[in-house]
């Protein structure tokens, strides 16, 4: 019926506008600075390359996208400003423990292929399959991405636990709308150097007669201006 249809249109836009939400939430939570732009921008780039050649080689695809998220999470960890209470209102990952993530995909590979491959049984699995660190890679990526979704729909529900996940795996396309215009920011001198006075107040000095409106154009100007994030200062980060 036009009734049922119309309610079913209602309940798909409110998912969709639950998703926009969260990726205006993690803009303004860390992602305001023009170099963590830029570098989200190419990330994503990276990432979009590694969806198109995952099933005709998987290995290329972990192995880049890897590199993909040193780059992405190095642009969080270098140039962003502190922002972990803003970061509370997200559904993901904060910046320290997405640092952690990335420093477990290294240590743990190596751990498993240099003890492990010590006891003869596991060396005989890994040579018989051609198990490789991208195959490493690829089951912990499952399983952080999955126990985090599990974990949100025990504690907030499944529809919830859908924004992050469909946020999660669409953030490489959005990003790039969101962040083109970094592209050309990052010419600009000023607009770089105000973005590391953010980074290293103590270090960089604010450019003279920098003005709110280059500020906002970065700042707020990027990302997903107009999508509203009231209302949400409840949920718990990722």
């Amino acid at each position: 019926s036009n009734m049922a249809e119309a309610a079913g249109q209602g309940s798909f836009r409110a998912f969709v506008d639950g998703i926009m939400k969260q990726k205006q939430i993690d803009h303004e939570a860390s992602h305001s600075n023009l170099i963590n732009q830029f570098l989200h921008l190419i990330s994503s780039t990276i990432f979009l390359y590694c969806y198109a050649i995952f099933f005709n080689n998987y290995r290329e695809a972990v192995y880049l996208g890897i590199a993909s998220l040193v780059l992405r999470q190095s642009g969080h960890y270098i140039f962003e400003p502190p922002c972990h209470e803003k970061e509370q209102a997200m559904l993901g990952f904060d910046t320290q423990n997405k640092v952690k993530i990335v420093i477990a995909y290294f240590v743990l590979p190596t751990l498993f292929l240099g003890a492990l491959t010590q006891v003869e049984m596991v060396s005989n699995f890994i040579t018989s399959y051609d198990v490789q660190v991208a195959d490493l890679w690829i089951m912990a990526t499952f399983v952080i991405v999955f126990g985090r979704v599990f974990y949100l729909w025990s504690k907030f529900g499944f529809i919830v636990s859908q924004h992050w996940f469909i946020k999660f795996i669409t953030d490489p396309f959005t990003d790039i709308p969101a962040y083109w215009r970094s592209s050309y920011q990052i010419l600009n001198p000023r607009l770089v150097k105000f973005a590391l006075h953010r980074s290293f107040p103590n270090y960089v000095a604010i450019p003279a007669g920098m003005t709110e409106e280059e500020i906002r154009a970065v700042e707020h100007g990027n990302g997903f201006p107009g999508i509203s994030t009231k209302d949400d200062a409840g949920k718990a980060e990722v």
